[in-house]
């Protein structure tokens, strides 16, 4: 009897999953009959086992959540009280959301990671001969998954047992195959900054087409609280009542009535609660959105009939 064996193994990154197929094909096994399905669900007449497949779901695969510098400037080391057998990189800033956060300082000088000592210039060993990215060691964890890092804080050593977890990023790199979140008021369409939303807008090249402030967010902005979102006017559907704001385009809010916007959410139940007699919005650029809470309302449904919009929110947001 023959026998063949095939693995495969397939990583999808958007979603993280790993699947692991194992396929163990039999041959010259004795086979009666064949594959018939019925209405797409049902296998029938299938009497010998060929092929048996395993999903295995994984937690995902975390990030560091820190910016860091090089140290391979002397004086520079000096400075930051290290010896000269001492090598890493220096902490520029840690992401508030991160679990990193909790232990770490900007200003610390990551020595090692698991153990494997960081040079000064953020690389680590890897083949024979060869460096990579100390980066490539928290690649090699998965959610959830435990690293011992060793700092130097103010010439002392300290070693830290860090949760790796996947941190809230302000801009998110994807939705998750959700339909996109909107809020609209008096022709006014709020929604949420994404890379698959900047894709949509400008097209691939969004890294150089892009405002420069939102461009400015995705790369260096981090995320203070987990439910923060950069929120903008991604356009105006032109009406008597917004006169004079049409060529507001891709713009964050910033407030609302005085008070901070945090997410799109949030933003909408301010409005939709209102009971002041002006809808005023703080908006990049420091500019200035001002509607009468009254008119704006009564208006919205007449636009949203004339766009053929059936609702004026998303459903996410009237959960």
């Amino acid at each position: 009897m023959q026998h063949a064996q095939l693995v495969f193994l397939t990583l999808s990154t958007p979603c993280n999953l790993v699947c692991f197929l194992f396929s163990y094909n039999l041959i010259n096994l004795l086979m009666d009959g064949g594959l018939a399905f019925v209405k797409k669900k049902f296998c029938a007449n299938y009497f010998s086992c060929i092929n048996i497949h395993f999903i295995i779901g994984i937690p995902g695969f975390p990030i560091l959540g820190i910016e860091w510098q090089k140290m391979e400037n002397p004086d520079l080391r000096k400075a930051m009280g290290m010896k000269s057998d001492q090598k890493g990189v220096r902490i520029r800033r840690i992401e508030p959301t991160a679990p990193e956060s909790g232990c770490m300082q900007p200003s610390d000088i990551i020595l090692s990671f698991d153990g494997i000592d960081i040079a000064n210039d953020g690389t680590v060993p890897f083949r024979h001969g060869e460096r990579i990215g100390f980066s490539y060691l928290v690649s090699q964890k998965y959610t959830g998954e435990k690293a011992r890092v060793k700092v130097l804080r103010n010439s002392k050593i300290h070693e830290f047992n860090i949760k790796l977890s996947i941190h809230k990023k302000l801009i998110p790199a994807h939705i998750k195959g959700r339909p996109p979140s909107y809020y609209i008021v008096a022709g006014f369409v709020f929604m949420v900054v994404s890379v698959p939303y900047l894709r949509s807008e400008y097209g691939k090249d969004y890294e150089f087409d892009a405002p420069v402030k939102l461009l400015d967010k995705h790369l260096h902005a981090m995320a203070q609280s987990p439910d923060e979102q950069l929120v903008v006017v991604s356009q105006v559907l032109v009406a008597d009542i917004n006169i004079g704001y049409e060529e507001l385009v891709n713009t964050q809010v910033r407030a609302f009535n005085g008070k901070a916007v945090n997410n799109l959410k949030q933003l909408a139940t301010m409005v939709e609660d209102c009971k002041e007699e002006f809808l005023k919005f703080d908006m990049d650029y420091d500019q200035v959105v001002v509607l009468e809470t009254k008119t704006a309302r009564a208006a919205t449904q007449d636009i949203l009939t004339t766009h053929c919009i059936p609702s004026a929110m998303s459903d996410d947001l009237k959960a």
